[in-house]
């Protein structure tokens, strides 16, 4: 009992410490970090009208906070002809989005639903219209997208960037895959938050899921580890460390793999150096990029999250990248001010 109570008030102080790196300490993207390299799409058969003009837009209507205005009536007014589709809960987004006849095709929601929408435009070799309405939008602020204007502005001047797919087995993500303790996390969360919302739903997540935290017994790439925490990037993501917040490239063709170790104190130890700002030489932490890797649990099908989103996973799986595989609009850089000297 008395080992079970250290672990769960360890691992407590090791998210709240990393909650509290990421909000407080850690910067923000720097104003000068490189941005998306942005082409105009050559072909005009290929390039969304101005206007909206073949271009659908599946709008989630859940996602978000819950003071945060529904995106729709901004697309209609700023892309009059587009196909902006509010889902309705019998709606399969999958299939609103594979139907043919549309030059663009696009989403308004959080990291998931973004996700599930960029891999279908992938697939189908089109332009992806990420608009950002979640709660963190992290791809979308990598991408330089900040406001449902930002998306209309892509629109209109047909601009693009090219961007990285990381694939884990049969499945795709643009952000994250994390496996151990935060898909428990999770999936406690999503259970809550209809009665709670998702704040205090994930503070009481913490409460009840991280004292039955167990180590993973795994290989990665033939080597034996045990680990409390994997997360792997898609690209490499800046500040090293503990919590990783933006990218300065969507298309470097390497996965970011951060790992915590198991071990005696292994959790207090990382909650020193993290605070101390010498994560990088901890014992039981790795960070590498790398082009691809394997896993293989040892104790059975892994519990997956993908971009937020928790799945079962296999027993054993590749995670490779899919290069530039993803065209997503993005607006045109601002003319440059003319020199005075």
């Amino acid at each position: 009992m008395r080992r079970s109570l250290v672990a769960g008030s360890s691992a407590t102080a090791l998210v709240l410490a990393g909650l509290w790196v990421r909000r407080v300490v850690l910067p923000k993207r720097p104003d000068d970090a490189p941005g998306p390299r942005i082409r105009r799409i050559p072909d005009p058969d290929a390039r969304p009208a101005p206007d909206g003009d073949g271009v659908r837009i599946v709008v989630n209507p859940s996602s978000g906070p819950v003071w945060s205005p529904n995106p729709a009536p901004k697309l209609r007014a700023g892309l009059p002809a587009a196909d902006v589709h509010e889902l309705a809960p019998d709606d399969d987004l999958q299939s609103l989005l594979r139907e043919e006849g549309f030059v663009a095709i696009g989403a308004a929601g959080g990291d998931g639903t973004l996700s599930a929408a960029a891999m279908i435009a992938a697939d189908r070799d089109v332009p992806f219209v990420a608009v950002p309405a979640g709660t963190l939008n992290h791809l979308a602020r990598d991408l330089g997208l900040d406001s449902v204007d930002d998306a209309v502005a892509a629109v209109r001047a047909g601009t693009v960037t090219h961007m990285d797919l990381a694939v884990a087995g049969d499945r795709c993500f643009v952000n994250t895959l994390s496996f151990g303790g935060y898909t428990a996390l999770v999936d406690r969360r999503e259970k809550l938050e209809r009665h709670l919302g998702k704040w205090p739903a994930l503070l009481v997540a913490l409460v009840i899921e991280l004292h039955r935290m167990r180590p993973l017994p795994l290989e990665v790439d033939g080597r034996r580890v045990d680990v409390w925490v994997g997360w792997i990037g898609n690209c490499a993501y800046a500040p090293d460390g503990f919590g990783p917040s933006w990218r300065e490239r969507l298309d470097d063709g390497l996965l970011d793999v951060r790992l915590v170790h198991t071990g005696h104190f292994s959790r207090i130890r990382v909650i020193v150096d993290v605070f101390l700002g010498r994560l990088q030489r901890c014992p039981a932490y790795d960070e590498c990029t790398l082009p691809s890797l394997t896993v293989k649990s040892l104790d059975g099908p892994l519990r997956l999250a993908a971009d937020g989103e928790t799945y079962d996973g296999p027993v054993e799986f590749e995670v490779t990248k899919r290069r530039r595989a993803l065209q997503v609009a993005v607006p045109p850089p601002p003319p440059e001010e003319p020199s005075t000297t």
